[in-house]
């Protein structure tokens, strides 16, 4: 026994040990099966507000981390800036509309997401906010802002890499933009759309179906001013590799700037079910040149898509729900307060735990569309399951949840990710394997020989199906 296999050991007991502390807190307070709320008008009402989200430059010593392709990475300078920008949507009533916040960062636990909530509710400026979503392009060169990407010890497990002054910096561009967004709005007309990106997308999970959609909404102001989009495709913006260390929005911030340039929109951009999939490379040898031609080939295909107008009406279940958790080294890494976390007790994996985060099902002038926590892989979303003669474990699709997309009874739903909560991968259990010796500490392959990375930071094998169950009982509850 190597030592990796000793210290996978010894996680695995301080992970088990720690959740039978948190037993004896007692049972997990149920939560409330939430009821759909309607917002309808005689129009749409929306606003834009973009501010940067850059770090301090000024103190040479200050050390970022860079959020992406192992832990330990420190920042060396700036390629592009990153922003967050937010929108509001109203059917022409100030007493009820809804927040829309997206930002080029890696991912907020959903502890961070609620305290921002907070503060913008609490702010007198904005009136009748009824729900705040908060959705990120999962930047794997942006500043660390979850706490993965600290600097490892000798067991390969991160420090900290959160820089309180910077999340603190974020909180308050957050409340900034949103402020800013409601005092912008105005009525118009909202449109929506999608176009197929034919070989925008890679994977190296062998995904039998690749999902590339592009989907928009547009709001045309009334007054002529300038159009708000609201853009969503599922690649990882993670193109500059492991050995970049600039800070960068990647490819998303390409994609706005272009449309700036050529339409004059403002955009706010956010991904989709992104689980082991990626961007398309145009540059193998270039890789800044490759990030700002795959911005640049979304931003055409965005500007070349027909929509139709959608009647003012936005209707919503924002449900929370206990995620458990199976995952050690997530758990030890909650424990050392890398990450923000708060455990419950669960019966429903060997360490005993449970977080709780949410899901987001709207619909919006009748269009259907799901936010949620973490990277869903997706045939989790849109199914196309390996067979068993195909899958890593040699089980079949039987064994898999139904498809989200076809619980909402929807095969065009819009799906968001890495929106309101960061909790890692969702893997379909019949490709989920891990390391025979070292769960969730390193990597392995399968018994075709193809490498299995993400399961070492999904929350644990059943993870699809607590999200698919909790789903279905909020499509349920949706009417």
């Amino acid at each position: 026994m190597d030592i990796m296999d000793l210290a996978s050991k010894g996680i695995a007991a301080i992970a088990k040990n720690f959740g039978k502390k948190v037993a004896k807190q007692g049972p997990a307070p149920e939560i409330e099966q939430k009821k759909p709320t309607v917002i309808s008008g005689s129009a749409f009402r929306a606003g834009f507000a973009r501010e940067e989200i850059m770090p301090d430059l000024s103190d040479k010593d200050k050390i970022y981390w860079i959020s992406g392709h192992g832990s330990g990475h420190r920042m060396e300078g700036v390629l592009t800036p990153v922003y967050i920008s937010a929108v509001w949507l109203d059917c022409g009533s100030d007493e009820e509309g809804i927040l829309w916040i997206g930002a080029d960062i890696v991912g907020l636990t959903r502890i961070e997401v609620n305290a921002i909530r907070a503060k913008i509710l609490a702010n007198p400026e904005i009136k009748g906010c009824k729900l705040i979503n908060f959705s990120c392009t999962h930047s794997h060169s942006g500043i660390d802002t979850v706490g993965y990407w600290g600097k490892p010890n000798l067991v390969n497990i991160p420090s900290n890499g959160k820089d309180p002054q910077y999340m603190a910096m974020l909180e308050e561009k957050a409340v900034e933009v949103a402020v800013a967004a409601y005092k912008n709005r105005k009525a118009g007309k909202l449109f929506n759309g999608r176009i197929e990106v034919k070989d925008g997308l890679s994977t190296g999970r062998r995904f039998k179906y690749k999902h590339e959609i592009l989907a928009r909404f547009r709001f045309a102001p009334d007054d002529g001013s300038k159009e708000i989009w609201m853009l969503n495709f599922a690649a990882h913006p993670n193109s500059l590799g492991g050995d970049n260390r600039l800070l960068s929005a990647e490819y998303p911030y390409y994609l706005r700037e272009k449309i700036a340039k050529e339409n004059g929109a403002d955009v706010l951009y956010a991904i989709g079910p992104l689980g082991g999939m990626d961007a398309a490379e145009y540059d193998n040898k270039d890789r800044v040149h490759n990030i700002q031609l795959q911005g640049e080939t979304l931003a055409d295909a965005a500007m070349k898509i027909a929509d139709e107008e959608l009647k003012p009406e936005i209707k919503f279940i924002q449900q929370p729900f206990y995620y458990p958790v199976g995952n050690y080294v997530l758990t030890l890494l909650a424990m050392r307060h890398v990450m923000s976390f708060k455990a419950y007790p669960s019966d429903k994996t060997d360490i005993g735990i449970a977080i709780e985060s949410e899901l987001t099902y709207m619909t919006v002038g009748g269009q259907k569309l799901l936010l949620l926590p973490g990277e869903n892989f997706m045939p989790t979303v849109y199914g196309e399951y390996f067979t068993a003669e195909e899958s890593g474990t040699g089980e079949g699709p039987e064994i898999n949840p139904t498809p989200l997309a076809d619980i909402a009874g929807d095969k065009s739903i819009i799906v968001f990710g890495v929106s309101n909560d960061m909790t890692g991968y969702v893997v379909p259990p019949n490709d989920f394997v891990l390391h025979p010796t070292q769960p969730y500490l390193n990597t392995t392959s399968d018994r075709l020989g193809n490498r299995h990375y993400h399961e070492t930071n999904a929350l644990d094998k059943n993870a699809q199906k607590t999200i698919a169950d909790t789903f279905a009982q909020v499509v349920k509850n949706f009417g």
